[in-house]
Formats: C-alpha cells, sequence, structure tokens
C-alpha cells in the first residue's frame, strides 16, 4: 500500500460502474482507471439501497478503499435524482424568499428532506440553484463509511472542474450522455453561464427536444468555440445533434487520455473512456 494518499473518483452508466486512483504528487495523472459490470441498473441499485444489489457495489467501493490509500470519495450524482433551475439572485440573499421558492419548487416534499446547493453564474444577478433529496443521497453517503470525504459532484460541476483543470477562457457547451437523458452545461469565458438537462425515449427523438428546449433556453443554441461530449453512446448523441450547433463549433469525445489531458501508464481500455471522463476527473486533484 502506497503511504501518499490517493482520491478514487466514481461514475455510473447503466449497469456498470466506472472508477479512477490518482496518482498523488504528479499534476495530471492516473495510477489506475477501472470498471466493474453488474446485472442490474447501478445508480437505481444505490438510489433504493436495494438489500442484494446494493450490498455488492458497496463491497467492491469499499476493496477499491481498502487496496489504495483512499482518503477522499468523488462521485458523479444522477441526473434523475436533482432538480435544477436558475433564479434571480435577490431570492437567494432572503431567506424567506429562499425558503419560499424551495417549498414550491419542491412541493409535498419536507423541508428536512431537501438539500439544496446554489452556484454562481457568469451573470452576477443570477443563482442557479441544484437541489437533491437528502434520502437518496442516503445512498452515496454509505458507498465506502471508512473514507473520511465525501464529495458529489453534478454533471455542470464536471464542466467547472473541467474548466478549471483546463484553465479554458474560451466559450464551449459540455453534454453529458446518459440513458435517456442528456445534461447540457454551457460556458462563457470560462465562467460557468447555465444548465439544463433533456430526458428522451428515443435518441432520434433529440432534435425535435433541443428545438423545443431552446425556445425557452436560448443560450443552447448560442456560439460556443467547442461542444465536449463524454458518457454513454456520446458519438450518436453527436450524430443526431450536430447540425443544431454552430458550423465553427468543435465537437470533442472526450474519449482518449490525449482529448482529456491526462497521463496514465495503460493508453487503451477495453472500455469507452469517455463514460470513465467523470471518474478521471474527479479522482485529480485541482
Amino acid at each position: 500500500m502506497n503511504e501518499a494518499s490517493q482520491n478514487l473518483g466514481l461514475c455510473f452508466f447503466s449497469d456498470r460502474l466506472y472508477y479512477a486512483i490518482n496518482q498523488p504528487d504528479a499534476e495530471a495523472t492516473l495510477k489506475e482507471i477501472g470498471s466493474f459490470d453488474f446485472n442490474f441498473d447501478v445508480a437505481e441499485a444505490i438510489r433504493s439501497q436495494h438489500p442484494k444489489q446494493y450490498l455488492h457495489i458497496q463491497q467492491t467501493v469499499e476493496d477499491i478503499v481498502k487496496e489504495h490509500n483512499i482518503v477522499s470519495l468523488r462521485v458523479l450524482t444522477s441526473l434523475s435524482d436533482e432538480c435544477w433551475t436558475a433564479l434571480p439572485k435577490v431570492v437567494y440573499d432572503n431567506s424567506d424568499e429562499r425558503e419560499d421558492h424551495l417549498s414550491i419548487i419542491m412541493k409535498g416534499v419536507s423541508r428536512e428532506e431537501i438539500e439544496p446547493i446554489w452556484h454562481a453564474v457568469s451573470k452576477n444577478q443570477f443563482k442557479f440553484l441544484c437541489i437533491r433529496r437528502r434520502s437518496v443521497m442516503e445512498g452515496l453517503n454509505k458507498l465506502a463509511l471508512s473514507v473520511g470525504t465525501n464529495d458529489y459532484s453534478s454533471d455542470f460541476e464536471i464542466a467547472s472542474i473541467w474548466s478549471e483543470t483546463t484553465r479554458s477562457s474560451g466559450s464551449f457547451l459540455m453534454i453529458g450522455c446518459h440513458n435517456h437523458a442528456i445534461s447540457i452545461s454551457s460556458f462563457v469565458l470560462g465562467k460557468f453561464r447555465a444548465a439544463t438537462y433533456i430526458k428522451f425515449d428515443h435518441c432520434e427523438d433529440l432534435p425535435y427536444l433541443w428545438l423545443q428546449t431552446a425556445q425557452h433556453t436560448q443560450w443552447i443554441m448560442g456560439l460556443h468555440d467547442h461542444t465536449y461530449l463524454f458518457g454513454k453512446d456520446t458519438h450518436e448523441i453527436e450524430r443526431v445533434l450536430q447540425h443544431f450547433w454552430d458550423a465553427s463549433t468543435k465537437a470533442v469525445s472526450l474519449n482518449t487520455l490525449d482529448e482529456m489531458g491526462v497521463l496514465a501508464d495503460e493508453i487503451t481500455y477495453g472500455f469507452d473512456l469517455a463514460e470513465a471522463f467523470p471518474a478521471i476527473l474527479l479522482s485529480l486533484d485541482s
């Protein structure tokens, strides 16, 4: 076991768990990247804390923690477990207004169950709100009880970490590709502008849903230097949506270590690195 402390990044796509472990004291370097296959939906098993399936996942994570000197666990949360919205900063500044808006957005859910996280955006007259349910987060909190630090990131926070890691000062979209949903995060001059997500039944429905979303979320049709894609079936998502991006936009699937700007001993893997990208990024020291 190495004496230096290490970070463990995790993400889940369908029936696969992806993990990455950083190389301590080496910038943008990974000690290990890997995946585990299950015969069930990993995110759903964690959400419901299924008696058998959850224990299987928990034991897998604990085995990684024990094998390596893991002190920090960083996990990508599930889109379906969150609510995102932008609100005027005056709402955030007034505690009564904050609570009134939370009660409206999460009508029927007790305040004790609500976990709001506020984020700054490029226009300082607004705040971006992410809401999670504490009962849903409980399954993530117990994945590795032996680890002292647990951090959780949404898809748009992955884009923020990417912006900070690459020191990007340009404008870009980042699209997270999931089963029956995509997230869309926009950055302008390196600053977080907005984010949303679109649910779909079939990939071929996305062009219509993209245009429908653009009617009230016009920034997704804005000019961006790059469109980065990570997650599941990124090439298919790019195929159906590329005609809706500006012609000068460069689409990049984050499926190689070179594209990610990280180093590792292994160069090729038996799985799509675009799906492991969140775990890789979360494992790195910022």
